[in-house]
């Protein structure tokens, strides 16, 4: 059986066992991403987000050096695909 992820401990309120694992954190093994990478999350994970938004998040994302093969992925599209669509300016709505 394998440990869940922080997320489903999230998901059910296990806080003491979030607590324990942030505790064990070795940050120094962590893969750090830019902030702007979590922005674009967020925005991407939101159904309520503007197509504008979106692309203002990878805009940010690719300023940062995030690669198009990790937009693709926090926004669920092929590498290829994620840098067609947003590879260009925005068209205002």
């Amino acid at each position: 059986m394998t440990e869940p992820t922080i997320d489903e401990l999230i998901e059910r309120g296990d806080w003491d066992e979030v607590g324990r694992r942030c505790e064990n954190f070795d940050f120094d093994q962590a893969i750090r991403h830019p902030i702007s990478d979590w922005w674009l999350r967020c925005a991407a994970n939101d159904p309520k987000s503007p197509g504008e938004l979106i692309h203002a998040k990878v805009t940010a994302a690719r300023v940062d050096g995030v690669s198009w093969q990790r937009i693709g992925e926090l926004l669920g599209l092929p590498e290829a695909e994620a840098q067609q669509r947003y590879d260009t300016p925005a068209e205002p709505s």
